[in-house]
């Protein structure tokens, strides 16, 4: 299997909205963005057709998490390709329209956010074809990746793997740079504006950190980060929030 390559879909200026093409033997999308005008996924398909690549070579699409910013375009962009989407299990009645993530504030950030409109899109509600409650292969999508469950985020937060490139894709369990990522310091590790559960993101990190041979995190805020800047500021919150650091944490 030829080796997958990220490629960042960037859905505003200034590195501040960001999902992800995987490129291998096919194509997976990794979240879709805040719903567009008209809810049809454009900036995806844009860069799709940028890559070269063709709408039915599309074999998964995955929602990292059900904030209205990851899976504004899910519904259209499944119908547009035919792929299916896989979600973790325990946001199923969020991406059904049945209920609403929370937002709780990490800061000042996230209790200014919460004043403008952009929390409270909506988006076209969908069910996902594949329910994650586990470890999750991608080899059979075409693509040398492995989905892993880590909450914290949100309740049913994923993050994508890439051992052969030491790369993870962190979705929001951190964010990168002044300005969530737009204005400089682009690798500077920060919070994102929400996390539901913060304890539960450093547990998560902590484990995320120990895959394989990892030297990058690509996030959907600012970044990407290495591995280094990831680790400092899991050390530093595990610190802040009087948790043990390590993975018994």
């Amino acid at each position: 299997m030829p080796s997958t390559q990220i490629v960042a879909v960037h859905h505003s200026p200034l590195n501040t909205a960001k999902s992800y093409l995987l490129l291998g033997e096919r194509v997976v999308i990794v979240d879709t963005g805040p719903p567009d005008r008209g809810r049809r996924g454009d900036v995806v398909r844009r860069a799709l057709r940028a890559a070269g690549r063709a709408p039915e070579e599309v074999s998964l699409i995955i929602a990292t998490h059900g904030h209205p910013d990851h899976v504004g375009n899910a519904a259209a962009l499944r119908a547009w390709t035919g792929a299916p989407i896989a979600a973790d299990v325990k946001e199923l009645a969020c991406f059904e329209g049945r209920e609403r993530l929370g937002a709780t504030p990490t800061g000042l950030v996230g209790r200014i956010f919460l004043l403008t409109p952009l929390p409270h899109q909506t988006f076209d509600p969908f069910t996902p074809d594949l329910l994650v409650d586990g470890e999750f292969g991608l080899r059979q999508y075409g693509v040398d990746a492995t989905i892993h469950r880590c909450g914290g985020h949100t309740p049913g937060s994923l993050a994508v793997h890439l051992p052969f490139s030491g790369e993870l894709l962190a979705a929001d369990l951190l964010a990168g740079g002044l300005g969530i990522g737009g204005i400089a310091c682009h690798g500077r590790a920060i919070e994102p504006p929400f996390h539901e559960d913060r304890p539960g993101v450093v547990r998560a990190l902590a484990k995320l950190l120990c895959l394989g041979d990892l030297e990058t995190l690509h996030v959907c805020h600012g970044g990407p980060l290495s591995r280094r800047a990831a680790a400092a500021w899991q050390r530093r919150m595990a610190k802040e929030l009087q948790l043990p650091e390590g993975l018994d944490s």
